[in-house]
């Protein structure tokens, strides 16, 4: 599956979730702070030279049991420039598809089990806010051959590993595992078990599989970059052959009252959810919601305050592109806009940030309205709750 990228600024799908995740921590925002950002009209008139974010091959690998029951859904990512190695990001199988939009929750395995794996990779970019390259459905024999390369797999199990007749399979505690056996663990459903009793397996097992690889575990032929053609095999070929880094999306539980009976569904941390992908694969997000797109920078070690960040501007009707943990130390926020044209917009909700300065970007980035560079005033808060409506604000 792909997109260009002037398709991606369109997609909408299902974001309603980008306004209702941080209602928390944000109810404070006011009305007149969220027009302004929602009121934008096409801030992408850059007539000077920009730089561009690089390609990062996106792919989506779900995992089936014996009856076709959804077991795993993971996003694979490429690293950029080589395209060698890359990121494992386990999305909960139990996802709302509907992003909180709807009346009915429906779980992403209820998609896959009516639509299969179109309907599914159109419900995980939507919810994701990604575009994903290319997507597949394996079975248990097709997954252990992908993991072969990287056998045997050394993990700790939090949890017991139950099957399908509730027999145990695994304890929880230290194993090493065959490519058979992680397969095994990988598709292995149980009605006494939730989605979210089971995934801690799941993202404890693609931390054995990144830590396996190590420096790299094969050695694909093809050159840089990937081929569109290029196979999921051939994909995760790639994806073996240098370091990789694995993480899991957390999920909530839904109240109980807004899930239909029988239903195992649970609501996407989105925010952190685009934090992590923004980071990973930022060539590749989409800007569903009709606000600015942002770049959001920050040092190291601030990944909890730029999370907030990220929830910030998806309350207000925004859209993260990017998001990187190295950049500089500034006191105050720095506001960095692709036009002067885009000065009053970027600035309209400035006062959730603290102190700002605001300013050309130099060069601007393809596809990104403003660069936010977080400053410590911002970064050293504490919590969730708002500024003073006024803050201190300078234009350069």
């Amino acid at each position: 599956m792909t997109a260009l990228p002037e398709v991606r600024r369109r997609r909408t799908g299902l974001m309603v979730a980008a306004n209702v995740l941080a209602l928390a921590a944000l109810g404070g925002m006011t009305y007149a702070g969220v027009t302004a950002l929602r009121n934008y009209e096409g801030a992408t008139k850059v007539s000077v030279e920009s730089t561009k974010l690089p390609v990062t091959p996106t792919a989506m690998l779900a995992t089936v049991d014996a009856d076709d029951t959804l077991t795993t859904i993971t996003v694979l990512v490429l690293s950029p420039g080589t395209q060698v190695g890359g990121s494992i990001v386990s999305v909960p199988a139990s996802s709302d598809s509907t992003a909180g939009g709807a009346e009915v929750r429906v779980p992403l395995t209820q998609i896959y089990a009516e639509g299969g794996v179109d309907a599914l990779a159109q419900a995980v970019e939507s919810v994701l806010s990604v575009t994903l390259d290319r997507s597949s459905v394996v079975a248990p024999d097709e997954l252990e051959a992908l993991l072969q390369p990287v056998a045997p797999i050394a993990v700790e199990l939090p949890a017991d590993v139950v099957g399908a007749d509730s027999d145990p399979l695994f304890d929880a505690g230290p194993v090493n595992l065959t490519a058979a056996e992680a397969a095994r663990v990988f598709t292995a459903v149980s009605d006494t078990q939730t989605d979210a009793e089971r995934r801690g397996n799941v993202q404890a097992l693609w931390g054995g599989v990144a830590s396996s690889v190590g420096a790299g575990r094969t050695s694909p032929e093809a050159a840089s970059p990937l081929a569109d053609t290029a196979t999921m095999p051939e994909f995760i070929e790639r994806l073996f052959a240098g370091p990789v880094q694995a993480r899991g999306l957390p999920a909530n539980p839904v109240p109980v009252d807004e899930v239909p009976e029988g239903v195992d569904v649970d609501e996407l941390d989105r925010a952190e959810a685009i934090f992590v992908l923004a980071s990973v694969a930022s060539a590749s997000m989409s800007a569903p919601s009709p606000g600015l797109v942002f770049r959001i920078e920050a040092p190291p070690g601030t990944e909890e305050r730029v999370k907030v960040a990220v929830a910030a501007v998806l309350y207000l009707g925004g859209n993260v592109q990017s998001v990187t943990l190295g950049g500089e130390t500034f006191p105050e926020t720095r506001i960095l806009v692709a036009d002067e044209s885009l000065t009053e917009e970027a600035e309209s909700n400035n006062a959730y940030f603290g102190t700002t300065v605001t300013r050309l970007a130099d060069p601007p980035i393809e596809g990104i309205d403003v660069i936010l560079q977080l400053g410590t005033e911002f970064l050293d808060g504490q919590g969730d709750a708002l500024p003073s409506t006024t803050s201190t604000t300078e234009s350069t």
